[in-house]
């Protein structure tokens, strides 16, 4: 069986790298759940896999470019804290943005079971979109 920062990396890879959706949604557990900033467009709480991709879709439609590069994997058991920085391009007014993020991530018998990013700036964003 994958480590957790195996399984989160792996993840972070079909969405990041691939672009493939369902295969990043794959690695959630049934009820796994994925939290965003609600003043975010695509903010709140998201469970299940169709919830999920109802939210990434959001994301997508929001951002014409985006990206997490992550410098660090901190990992405690099922826990992982990916940490480095997001960089959008908005859909609608082209601007670009770019700050720290972190991402906590909660891995149990090889599935997600929270994703919980914690962004640096999302007044950055909501900015952005103006």
């Amino acid at each position: 069986m994958q480590s957790p920062v195996e399984i989160v990396k792996a993840a972070y890879g079909a969405i990041l790298d691939r672009g493939d959706l369902d295969a990043f949604v794959s690695y959630f557990a049934e009820d796994g759940v994925l939290l965003e900033a609600d003043s975010l467009p695509y903010g709140g709480r998201f469970v299940g896999a169709d919830a999920i991709r109802s939210a990434l879709i959001k994301v997508v439609e929001t951002f014409s470019e985006f990206s997490f590069k992550p410098d660090i994997f901190a990992t405690s058991g099922e826990w992982v804290i990916a940490y480095g920085t997001f960089a959008v391009t908005v859909r609608s007014t082209g601007k670009k943005v770019s700050f720290p993020l972190a991402e906590a991530t909660h891995v149990v018998d090889g599935k997600i079971k929270l994703i919980n990013p914690v962004y640096g700036d999302t007044a950055a964003i909501l900015a952005a979109l103006n």
